[in-house]
């Protein structure tokens, strides 16, 4: 018997539909607001007729976003360094939908449909890769070199990190900036970053400029060619 989650998935609307609704959750359209968030108006065009809708779908908040950026990077330390271990292994696959979160808001890895597995001591090698990874998240540099190393999922890694500060998803077909990735690293580099960060996110939650800044420094860097593992 299918779920109910299945059975009503039709009725889901994406989060770029909303945000196009609601001018990204401007302020001029915000109605109201309540004890689990604000409730905005919007218009969205739903099979060829245009509605009326209120988007609330309370966010992820900037500590539990950070709660789940800090499991990813544990995830992922584990999988390139383990410490005794003769072998490393790459994800290959790191995106927004295989990051999966418990009821505690701890981050678990999935969709390890294309790891590779590799000797501790061929670490710094290029592996062969045939595989097409999710749009917006494949690290560049697997153009040029036609395989994977543990950077290729430091730069995926980077690529969610935009998408939970930006609240946006990493490839969207209709938009004219396609990737978020170089669109994140060009407003990071001329300091208008905060055009493009949700913006109840950055009014209302980040408090702090040094954890803005730090948080922006660090999936920037994951974006560079020269980053670290």
């Amino acid at each position: 018997m299918p779920s109910t989650i299945t059975k009503c998935a039709y009725l889901q609307i994406p989060l770029e539909d909303v945000l196009e609704a609601t001018n990204n959750f401007h302020d001029d359209n915000i109605i109201g607001h309540e004890r689990f968030g604000t409730a905005y108006k919007g218009r969205l065009s739903r099979s060829g007729r245009l509605m009326e809708i209120v988007a609330r779908s309370q966010t992820l908040t900037w500590t539990q976003r950070l709660k789940i950026c800090v499991g990813v990077a544990r995830a992922l330390s584990y999988l390139h360094h383990s410490e005794g271990r003769d072998y490393s292994i790459i994800h290959c696959n790191i995106n927004s939908d295989t990051i999966l979160l418990d009821e505690s808001w701890e981050s678990k890895l999935s969709g390890f449909d294309f790891f590779i597995k590799q000797s501790v001591k061929y670490k710094d090698q290029v592996c062969l890769f045939e595989h097409t990874l999710r749009m917006g998240c494949m690290d560049p540099v697997i153009e040029k070199t036609g395989g994977v190393t543990h950077k290729s999922d430091i730069y995926s890694f980077g690529v969610v990190l935009f998408e939970l500060l930006c609240g946006r998803r990493a490839f969207i077909q209709k938009e004219v900036d396609l990737s978020l990735a170089p669109l994140a690293e060009c407003h990071y580099e001329n300091g208008t970053l905060q055009d493009i960060i949700l913006p109840d996110l950055y009014c209302n939650q980040i408090l702090s400029p040094q954890s803005l800044l730090k948080y922006s420094s660090v999936a920037y860097s994951c974006l560079s060619e020269g980053r670290a593992y």
